[in-house]
Formats: C-alpha cells, structure tokens, sequence
C-alpha cells in the first residue's frame, strides 16, 4: 500500500525483510520514546510492531519521517509519530483521514495520548480507546522490567535531589534504546523466518 499524503510525503507499508524500513523503525521508535519520556518522566506504551498491528512509514524522498501502527482488530491506532522537523504539516491528519475512509468505522486514538495526540482526537473527532487490561498488565510489566534491569545495571551515584525511587534517567535512557532495538528487531527476526519459509 502507497498513499502521497502531500507533494512531498506519501504513507506506505513497512517491510520488516528490508534493512532500511528496520533500521528507520528503530531510529523514530527510539526517538519516539525518548521524547516521551522527556515530557512526561516515564516509558511511553505501544509498540510500532507486534503480530497484530499493520505498520506503515512516512517517507519522503524515500527516507523514512514517521510511522503509524494500527490495532485493525480494535479499530484503534496503536502509535502514530512524526519526526519534530516534519510537524506541523498535517500528516497524521491526512493518513488518518485516508485510513478512516477505508475502515468500517472510524478509528479510534489508544491512550495514554501526548498533548499532540489529543489535539489530533479533538480536532478530527475521534474516540480514545484505553488499553485493554491484558494490555496494560502487559505495558506495567514492561515497565517494572525495563525500571529494574536499570536500577540493577546502574553504576551512576545517586543524586542529591529528586526522587529516589526513579531511576538514573542517564541509565533509563540507555534502556529504552536497548528496548525499541529487542522490539524492532524480534519482529524483523521472526518475520524474515517466516518470509524464507515461505519463498519457493
């Protein structure tokens, strides 16, 4: 699938068998968690690849600048980001609105939602649909993982202000990186197996 979403941007599907998309996926997931946890202290949730996403990629000029992952069993976009230099230019809008017109009904926003996000649902009207409680025992469980794999690894000294019970956010940010590269890379590994499985 191919959509030109502006002069210069179209949408298409991700290929988990080529370097590039791989490569690019794991570059934007990494920055993607990185802002987040920038703005909010903690780990964003949803994942731009799982067995039961569709993921897609912006590009332009064949350089990957984005990517949107939807939930079609829920009718729900997972995650949906774009690189800062190319914000503001209505891309989420416009592959959400050419999404909408092919999906039985229209698709909701997965929460929690960066203010971005939620000025996206208000301006296109669309619903939120908050993690089901499978997702979220799994999302905390991610959390609690990722929290104690850097507080064990740590080997910064503790700081003089702030909360104690938060890790080394040096080392958080290490962890996240490491996160979306076993994320974005399992998926690949898994779908190039089947990929030779299945070549005759």
């Amino acid at each position: 699938m191919s959509v030109q979403l502006s002069e210069s941007v179209a949408l298409q599907g991700y290929d988990a068998v080529r370097n590039e998309d791989v490569n690019g996926l794991e570059n934007m997931f990494t920055r993607y968690l990185l802002e987040e946890l920038d703005r909010t202290g903690e780990m964003a949730f949803g994942n731009p690849v799982a067995g039961y996403l569709s993921t897609s990629l912006f590009r332009c000029a064949g350089e990957p600048v984005g990517f949107l992952s939807l939930d079609a069993g829920r009718f729900s976009v997972e995650v949906i980001y774009v690189l800062e230099q190319f914000r503001g230019r209505g891309l989420a809008t416009l592959a959400l609105a050419e999404c909408n017109r092919h999906c039985p009904q229209t698709l909701a926003l997965k929460t929690p939602l960066s203010p971005g996000g939620e000025a996206l649902a208000a301006r296109l009207g669309l619903d939120l649909a908050d993690n089901t409680p499978a997702e979220a025992a799994k999302n905390q469980a991610v959390l609690r993982s990722i929290q104690k794999s850097i507080r064990t690894g740590c080997q910064h000294k503790a700081p003089r202000t702030g909360d104690p019970r938060k890790p080394c956010r040096r080392c958080y940010r290490t962890g996240l990186r490491r996160y979306a590269s076993v994320v974005i890379r399992k998926h690949a590994q898994a779908e190039r197996l089947l990929a030779g499985l299945f070549q005759t």
